[in-house]
């Protein structure tokens, strides 16, 4: 369960377009709300009176952010922090023990708040919680219920710490898990080239590894099953930051999960630099995780164990 949720905003309106989007996975009964603005400078943080006008700008602007949310029945907290942004919001999030973050992206270079630069990028670097992060183009949908969370694997172990996240907002709103294995050319015996084609899965001329592929999708499609989740599957030859987006729209999916790696954020992300890439072209929001622990699935002989505490 989403307990708490952190959701940093910085006196733009790009900032709180992640609220909306946000609002489709949480609710009132199970869920609080942190909001949080850091300023760079402990003296304008720390004073009481006499607040420039930037500061006490930015403080009225999150006390009404807070206002509208609680009259929908949310428990709201709100604070003006002093820190750099990055670190503040990190810092905070462990001292609060939240479940969640939740920002928006710049769209511009990837991740990265406006006017905050890379902060999206090294909170996803480094956040032990899950990031839930919403792109300028992803289109809200505030009073549809989510159906379908998209659910990339590529048969590492990295992608594979995705799982459990996926599973509990699946759960958590009654949404269906869309499982995607998307297979390049290059990695086909036959060398095809139809990028973007869905296969065939009865079509036993596809070469071993798409196969293989449709294996290890049916074993965790079982696991899934067994906790109480409801999934499909499709693989797909081509580039995943040409299909995934394209499987976007035509699903209508409501919410992307990806892991990445600690150590250098998006540009490590499963399937290389696809969610990089992904979040300047998704209409949905995404939902990032550092992968450190790996789950016990193996692409290679099938054989899944996982957990979905």
């Amino acid at each position: 369960m989403i307990k708490r949720v952190l959701i940093p905003l910085d006196d733009s309106e790009l900032a709180e377009r992640v609220i909306p989007h946000l609002l489709r996975f949480v609710t009132p009964a199970q869920s609080e709300l942190l909001l949080m603005t850091a300023l760079p400078s402990p003296i304008l943080a720390g004073r009481s009176h006499d607040k420039p006008a930037a500061v006490s700008g930015g403080g009225e602007r999150l006390q009404a952010v807070a206002q509208r949310l609680g009259q929908l029945g949310f428990r709201v907290n709100h604070q003006v922090l002093a820190g750099a942004p990055a670190a503040t919001i990190l810092g905070l999030a462990e001292e609060a023990q939240v479940d969640l973050i939740a920002m928006s992206t710049h769209g511009r270079s990837g991740l990265g708040l406006a006017p905050l630069g890379s902060v999206a990028d090294e909170v996803v670097r480094n956040a032990r919680q899950p990031v839930f992060l919403a792109p300028p183009q992803a289109q809200a949908k505030p009073d549809s219920v989510p159906n379908v969370v998209l659910l990339p694997l590529d048969g590492t172990p990295l992608a594979e710490t995705a799982i459990p996240a996926a599973c509990q907002f699946a759960q958590l709103t009654g949404a269906n898990i869309h499982m995607i294995r998307v297979v390049e050319p290059a990695d086909c015996p036959d060398g095809r080239s139809d990028a973007q084609a869905a296969v065939d899965l009865h079509d036993t001329e596809h070469a071993p590894v798409v196969r293989q592929a449709v294996g290890y999708l049916e074993c965790i499609k079982l696991r899934l099953q067994l906790a109480g989740v409801e999934s499909c599957f499709r693989v797909a030859l081509g580039d995943p930051v040409n299909v995934i987006p394209r499987i976007v729209q035509a699903e209508q999916v409501d919410l992307i999960v990806m892991s990445t790696h600690g150590r250098s954020g998006v540009a490590r992300v499963v399937h290389g630099s696809v969610a990089g890439q992904i979040i300047n072209h998704t209409t949905c929001p995404l939902l990032l995780m550092r992968g450190k622990v790996p789950v016990e699935v193996s692409e290679r002989d099938s054989q899944v164990a996982l957990s979905f505490g």
